[in-house]
């Protein structure tokens, strides 16, 4: 066998025909461990499945048969399957964020409260009803396994899933092994302690690039019943979307059991099945394709959440498939024609001028307007005004004019990327396909309901003047762990109101870098407000009720009945007041920097139990304790902010240098 070396975009490709496509910064560190993210997604549904051979789960049986202690605040819990915890149709709200991204620690703090957590949440919709790409699933399915296996979930994928692989270098954070097999991660240039996700089932393990490429063995035509019986494989690999508006559209999402895509473009366009998933951790963004047919496994993984990795991955097999003469070596992959002809906009869809659409985990929301040919998306809530153009043609679709595209696709798109992008309407979604023409990359595509009607949400003056209070305040996580990595990523929770859209609340935070981005919920009354969006498939993932709480004078925001809470900034406390010891009482403490002390150097001492952060102006984490070499003096930035985190009683000294 020949060994195909490649290099692109800095990333050293390693091809092992029909088996590997490796990708690492150094040719040397081939047993790397990368965190996979939601890659490990894939490795829980086939564990269920893995029992589902065994004899010991139905994939139709409601949860509660193997998990009787499993229950929800709403009653509808009962009807939850193994199979809609795979194929993301469950109905939970999205993901309990709270202490699942750890680093330098792997206590298994999140799993032993998670159900705790789930029992005091809501359904966002009927248990199979749709599909809307969900994370509790897939830790419920991790729970599952435990108790229907008898084992850990950790021994049960080892015993089961990687040894008769011969899979060595793929863990989870409870695995013994040696942490400096790890890809290293970072904050702002500076290497940070490894990183450690509570969330094993969803988004928690680990693999070198090779051993993830051999467990695509397990769903390939000639696996030969390894690991999983030919009737579980097909079922994985199977279209398993529920509610797909655009069943016939090109797209990188369909699920299957596990999967993301089981017909992923621009393979589906050559008549070849190429299963698809991705997964992203703060720290790595990884993805695996496997085309059945040819027996064909690849998997990369980069540094940074904004690598395409998913269009490497397309462009790679798409030249391995043309070199081993397996399709035509002409083969190409072009942008569709835009059919540019106008033709006058029906009257039903005319009547939707004034219509507000909600795009949900996107954070946009539009007003819909119409000329004589053309769509005019206006946004609201954003950095500008200017309306997104989309011509009427003649084949009953608006198609981008002037380079407007919608879900952007292959991720962050690159300089130079040239998308398209056509809308369609149903009764309550905005329906769009987009292609992304990545240079050196090629032809990649998506779709989905991009965005939601909304409906009149009616409120009491009270309320909506109660919000309207609260709007463009800033409220700080205070309620995670001293090793959470949340208080460097998604530690500010901006709620925004506005007068175009009474009754409803955004988290779109546009006055920091680095906020917390939310569905929009409605407001039920002065302290309440729920998540609504249901748009299936991307959309509306990871929605979150709130209640506003107050404590000695100072209020609160919880998320998700206690999940994560956020305090109003107007209460952090000042520099001048710390002295020369800060200590913990419960939550973290956050510190405004005077002007007076910008600029000026400090030493802190960090107690074992405890960890700071540090704040530019715009509220990016710059630099803490949790860096693997923390620094030993701090220059205190302009306008920027402090949080001390730790246990109860976690005592930090504070000294200025002069």
């Amino acid at each position: 066998m020949r060994k195909i070396m490649i290099f692109l975009l800095g990333i050293l490709l390693v091809v092992i025909p029909t088996t590997m496509v490796q990708a690492n910064n150094r040719q040397d560190e081939e047993a790397m461990l990368y965190g996979i993210g939601s890659v490990s997604k894939l490795v829980t549904a086939t564990a269920v499945m893995r029992l589902v051979d065994m004899g010991l789960i139905d994939l139709d049986e409601p949860i509660i048969t193997y998990m009787p202690d499993f229950t929800m605040n709403d009653l509808r819990y009962v009807y939850i399957t193994p199979r809609m915890l795979l194929d993301h149709s469950a109905g939970f709200m999205g993901t309990i964020w709270g202490n699942a991204f750890l680093a330098g620690d792997n206590s298994t703090y999140y799993i032993e409260g998670f159900l705790d957590m789930l029992s005091r949440q809501r359904l966002i919709h009927h248990p199979g009803e749709r599909s809307i790409y969900n994370n509790d699933g897939f830790t419920v399915a991790e729970i599952l396994v435990e108790r229907v296996s008898g084992m850990s979930f950790t021994n049960f994928i080892k015993q089961e899933l990687f040894e008769p692989l011969g899979i060595e270098n793929f863990v989870s954070p409870q695995s013994d092994f040696d942490r400096e097999q790890m890809a290293p991660m970072y904050l702002n240039g500076t290497r940070l302690l490894p990183e450690s996700l509570g969330v094993i089932g969803s988004g928690g393990l680990y693999a070198s690039m090779e051993e993830l490429a051999r467990f695509g063995q397990i769903f390939m035509d000639d696996a030969n019943g390894i690991v999983l019986s030919e009737e579980s494989v097909t079922e994985m690999n199977s279209n398993q979307h529920r509610m797909d508006l655009l069943p016939n559209s090109n797209t990188s999402f369909r699920y299957g059991l596990g999967w993301d895509a089981i017909d992923l473009y621009p393979f589906n366009t050559l008549g070849i099945q190429a299963l698809s998933k991705g997964g992203a951790t703060n720290g790595f963004f990884t993805d695996l394709t496997v085309v059945p047919e040819f027996n064909l496994s690849v998997a990369i993984s980069a540094s940074g959440r904004d690598a395409m990795v998913n269009p490497i991955t397309q462009a790679i097999i798409l030249e391995v498939l043309m070199e081993e003469g397996l399709i035509p070596s002409d083969t190409a992959v072009v942008m569709p024609e835009l059919n540019l002809e106008p033709a006058p906009i029906p009257d039903n869809i005319r009547a939707k001028a004034g219509e507000i659409y909600d795009t949900g985990v996107l954070g946009q929301l539009f007003k819909i307007d119409f000329t004589d040919y053309t769509l005019l998306m206006h946004p609201i809530a954003a950095l500008t005004d200017r309306p997104l153009e989309f011509l009427h043609n003649t084949d009953g679709e608006f198609v981008s004019i002037d380079g407007n595209s919608l879900l952007a696709a292959g991720g962050a798109v690159s300089e130079g990327a040239y998308s398209i992008s056509t809308i369609t309407f149903d009764e309550n979604y905005l329906l769009v396909q987009t292609y992304s023409d990545l240079p050196g990359l090629g032809l990649v595509a998506t779709s989905a309901p991009y965005a939601q009607r909304l409906e009149t949400n009616t409120v009491s003056a009270n309320a909506q003047a109660t919000w309207d209070a609260r709007s463009n305040r800033e409220f700080l996580l205070v309620n995670e762990r001293h090793t959470s990595m949340s208080f460097a990523t998604t530690h500010v929770l901006a709620v925004q109101t506005y007068s175009l859209i009474p009754g409803f609340i955004t988290s779109s935070n546009i006055q920091t870098a680095a906020g917390l981005m939310l569905p929009s919920v409605r407001i039920i009354d002065e302290n309440r407000a729920e998540a609504f969006s249901i748009i299936p498939t991307m959309g509306g993932r990871d929605g979150a009720d709130m209640r506003v709480f107050t404590e000695d004078g100072v209020e609160f925001i919880e998320l998700n009945a206690g999940d994560r809470v956020f305090m109003d900034a107007a209460n952090a406390r000042q520099f001048s007041e710390l002295g020369d010891q800060v200590t913990i009482v419960n939550d973290a403490i956050w510190i405004d920097i005077d002007s007076d002390y910008a600029g000026q150097s400090i030493q802190i001492t960090t107690p074992a139990n405890g960890s700071w952060f540090i704040y530019d102006y715009r509220m990016n984490a710059i630099t803490t304790s949790l860096e693997r070499y923390p620094r030993d003096t701090i220059i205190l930035p302009h306008g920027g902010r402090m949080a001390f985190v730790g246990e109860p009683g976690a005592a930090f000294g504070l000294q200025q240098i002069q």
